[in-house]
């Protein structure tokens, strides 16, 4: 059975075991140790294999030179076993020979003593390298924790999507058979019509949830193409016209080419403008102004969008952070953070610049439609 030796028992000392065949010796390290530490001793290699095994022990400390079975093959045992390999051990010798020493620490060995040694010595070593080695197994314990967490997390978000995306697949259905009605005007069918295409992109974001999480963990695989950018954001706007529409906003995108090309991941690059441009409708006042500039300089495509109002000061330095919202009843503060990833999962930056009184930019670069693959 293998010990979880990451932590010891409640009440229990740490236990160094010392396998040593010299009573004066064994003497020695035991008088040093003692008061901090349960020792456990054998004179001969296989009954302090057989300790290893059968207790919670927290150090070994080892004599290399011992009739019959050598300190270097019972290293080599125990670090052969699974139950006892993670147990440090520590040579003990009398004898100055770097060849010792080298093929020690290549079997394993985290340090030798030399003998005679002081006490104090021996217990300011032996006190570090079981604090070390505890140290080391409970990081490797939390990250096992996380490992295990960041699983939890993505089969979480694969449950949810399934689930939301049964009844949205339902209303998705609905517009198609709404727009059969020969009875419908013009502006019902547009509305059923906006219904119908917001419905198509919440389910594709929806799916792209998980990317999100990849995003985040750095571990996401970016499809890029070339398209127009200028189409898609002007496609944004139009899906936001509902918003923009009753606060009487003034939307304005300038370009400085008719075909804007930029490298991306069209739906990646939507969900990041989407979110942009929403932030700058609720941020803006009734009648307020949004400027979409798009420019190309130095191989790269930038973008700037400036709407009025500016961002509080509170949370200039940490906007892009994530959950960080100011002053919004609904807002989560997922957005910008969310744009902040996709910018960067496109080997691309976001800022903010609050520089102008009254108003604020966020600027965003992208690589260029005619960057090489």
């Amino acid at each position: 059975m293998m010990h979880d030796r990451s932590q010891p028992t409640p009440s229990r000392k740490r236990t160094i075991l010392v396998v040593d065949d010299q009573p004066e010796h064994i003497d020695v390290v035991k008088a040093a140790l003692e008061k901090h530490f349960t020792v456990i001793i054998a004179t001969r290699a296989m009954l302090g294999l057989r300790l290893a095994k059968q207790g919670e022990v927290d150090l070994i400390l080892l004599d290399v030179m011992m009739p019959g079975m050598d300190g270097f093959e019972l290293c080599r045992l125990l670090k052969a076993d699974p139950v006892t390999r993670e147990i440090p051990v520590v040579f003990l010798t009398a004898k100055h020979n770097f060849d010792d020493e080298k093929l020690g620490l290549s079997l394993g060995a985290m340090d030798f003593i030399r003998k005679p040694s002081s006490p104090a010595i021996v217990l300011a070593r032996v006190s570090n390298l079981v604090a070390l080695y505890h140290a080391q197994r409970a990081l490797i314990s939390q990250n096992e924790t996380l490992v295990n967490a960041l699983q939890m997390r993505e089969d979480i978000d694969r449950i949810s999507r399934h689930d939301l995306k049964g009844p949205l697949v339902g209303i998705i259905g609905l517009p198609e058979l709404l727009l059969e009605d020969d009875n419908l005007t013009e502006e019902q069918k547009q509305l059923i019509k906006v219904i119908e295409t917001n419905g198509y992109t919440m389910l594709e974001m929806i799916n792209r949830s998980l990317d999100l999480l990849k995003m985040e963990n750095g571990t996401y695989q970016l499809q890029a193409e070339s398209f127009d950018l200028l189409v898609l954001i002007k496609k944004v706007i139009i899906d936001l016209d509902r918003h923009i529409v009753p606060k009487n906003i003034q939307v304005t995108v300038a370009s400085s080419d008719p075909a804007f090309m930029v490298r991306g991941e069209r739906l990646l690059c939507y969900s990041l403008f989407h979110n942009l441009i929403m932030n700058a409708v609720q941020a803006s006042p009734t009648a307020g102004e949004i400027t979409i500039t798009l420019s190309a300089q130095h191989g790269l495509r930038t973008i700037t969008l400036t709407n009025s109002g500016e961002v509080p000061h509170e949370i200039r330095s940490r906007f892009f952070e994530k959950y960080v919202t100011y002053g919004k009843q609904e807002g989560t503060g997922l957005g910008t953070y969310s744009a902040w990833l996709a910018a960067k999962a496109h080997g691309g930056s976001i800022r903010l610049e609050s520089s102008r009184p009254g108003f604020t930019s966020i600027v965003v670069t992208l690589p260029s439609g005619d960057s090489p693959a």
